[in-house]
C-alpha cells in the first residue's frame, strides 16, 4: 500500500476522521480518488455525477461581489489584483447601453464581448485584473461574481 505524504484537503468533500500522519491507501482507494478530483491546471476541483448519470464539474464557493458603475458615455474600468478561478459577469436591466468585456486587453467599442441588459457571461479566469470593461453609456452596471 501507498502512503498519502501530504493530505489535501477539499472544502467540498470532508473526511471524517480527518487525515493525519502517513495514512495508507489502497489501489482501489487511489482510484476512487482520481476519479473524484480534476485539475484543471491550477485548483483541484470536485467531479460530481448527478442520478440521471450527467457528468458535472462543481464550482467553488463564491469568495465575493463586485459592482461596476460607468463614470461616463465610452469609459473604461479594470478591476484590482485579486486571484479567482470563476467569474459571473452580469449587466444590470437597467443599463441603456452595451458594456464590453474583454479579457487580458483592453476592451472598446466593437472590441471584446458585448453585454445588453440583463445578459451574463460567465468565464474561467486566474485574476480580476485581467477583466477590461468598455461602457457605452454613462450610469451603466455590472455586476461580478467571483470565486476563491
Amino acid at each position: 500500500m501507498r502512503e498519502i505524504l501530504i493530505p489535501l484537503t477539499f472544502d467540498d468533500l470532508p473526511v471524517k476522521p480527518p487525515l493525519v500522519g502517513r495514512p495508507k491507501i489502497s489501489e482501489d482507494l487511489q482510484q476512487t480518488a482520481a476519479l473524484l478530483v480534476g485539475w484543471d491546471g491550477s485548483t483541484r476541483r470536485l467531479v460530481s455525477v448527478s442520478p440521471t448519470r450527467v457528468l458535472h464539474v462543481a464550482s467553488a464557493p463564491v469568495k465575493g461581489i463586485k459592482n461596476l458603475l460607468s463614470a461616463g458615455d465610452g469609459t473604461t474600468q479594470q478591476l484590482e489584483d485579486i486571484k479567482t478561478s470563476e467569474v459571473l459577469i452580469k449587466a444590470s436591466m437597467y443599463n441603456t447601453g452595451n458594456t464590453w468585456i474583454n479579457v487580458g486587453v483592453a476592451a472598446a467599442d466593437n472590441v471584446g464581448h458585448p453585454l445588453d441588459a440583463t445578459e451574463w457571461v460567465r468565464f474561467s479566469i486566474n485574476n480580476l485584473h485581467s477583466l477590461h470593461f468598455w461602457f457605452e453609456k454613462k450610469d451603466d452596471r455590472i455586476s461580478i461574481i467571483y470565486t476563491r
